[in-house]
């Protein structure tokens, strides 16, 4: 639930207005998050010549969690050499004591 009171916000996406409850705090977060899938699905319908809103709504979704995916992948990465540097740090140290 929301820590505090929601708030309504309206976004449009693909021609038509929804409506959306959340915190005065994700509020413009939302907002542009929104804004950024309306380009995306404008973008899609235009290069791909798709007539059907759910069709490009699909392949927006594809396209996120791709991007999401090869960022938690990048993160994972980058965790996993951060978590090998200790290590090593860790080791050169108690070897020097």
């Amino acid at each position: 639930m929301f820590a505090e009171a929601p708030i309504g916000i309206s976004i449009e996406i693909m021609g038509k207005q929804h409506q959306f409850a959340c915190s005065a705090e994700q509020a413009e977060d939302l907002k542009q998050a929104a804004s950024d899938l309306a380009v995306m699905c404008d973008d899609i319908k235009q290069q791909n010549g798709m007539a059907s809103s759910e069709r490009t709504l699909l392949v927006a979704a594809i396209n996120l969690s791709y991007s999401l995916l090869v960022a938690n992948n990048k993160i994972k990465r980058y965790q996993h050499g951060q978590t090998a540097l200790i290590s090593t740090l860790k080791s050169t140290l108690n070897q020097s004591d």
